[in-house]
């Protein structure tokens, strides 16, 4: 069992002198690379502080735990972009009963409710997870849709004023 020990030691030893031996001394090599761009992807000026109106509903409409709106399309406009693909990550207050939703802002009045964000496609967009993603187009502008409604989080909601705050981050690749 010594003597293993002692030829894997010789053998290593011999490996290493043989790797030096094929690079000249004081030469080492090392590649770095890397891009700097000039992009910046933005919301188009009237989409960075965008207002969605979801309506006015009777109560009825929503008098049951998951009854819903209908949804309103609205959509965001990114400009200077990279080439690639984007997408949107909505964030904000998660709904108590459901994080995947967005919670009533402190001033409403209703209750039981809150916003359900749903993708192009009209798929739930979870708070916290990206979109469905876009392409840019050439000159680096890319238009996500979406959708928004209002959706009963238990049975029987309260009236009253019924707003939402969210946040986006936008994802480039």
């Amino acid at each position: 069992m010594h003597y293993g020990i002692r030829l894997v030691a010789v053998a290593l030893l011999a490996l290493h002198i043989q790797a030096q031996a094929t690079t000249a001394l004081g030469e080492i090599n090392i590649q770095l690379y890397g891009n700097i761009v000039d992009f910046t992807c933005v919301a188009e000026g009237s989409d960075s502080d965008k207002t969605v109106s979801l309506g006015t509903w009777p109560t009825k409409q929503l008098n049951t735990t998951g009854s819903r709106t209908q949804a309103v399309p609205f959509t965001l406009k990114l400009t200077g972009c990279p080439p690639g693909a984007a997408s949107i990550t909505f964030s904000g207050k998660a709904d108590g009963s459901d994080s995947s939703l967005l919670a009533l802002n402190d001033a409403s009045a209703a209750s039981n409710v809150a916003v359900e964000i749903r993708d192009r496609d009209k798929t739930r967009l979870a708070l916290q997870q990206a979109s469905q993603e876009v392409a840019v187009d050439a000159e680096g502008n890319a238009e996500l849709s979406f959708y928004a409604n209002y959706i009963a989080t238990a049975d029987n909601p309260q009236p009253g004023r019924a707003d939402a705050d969210a946040t986006f981050m936008i994802n480039y690749n």
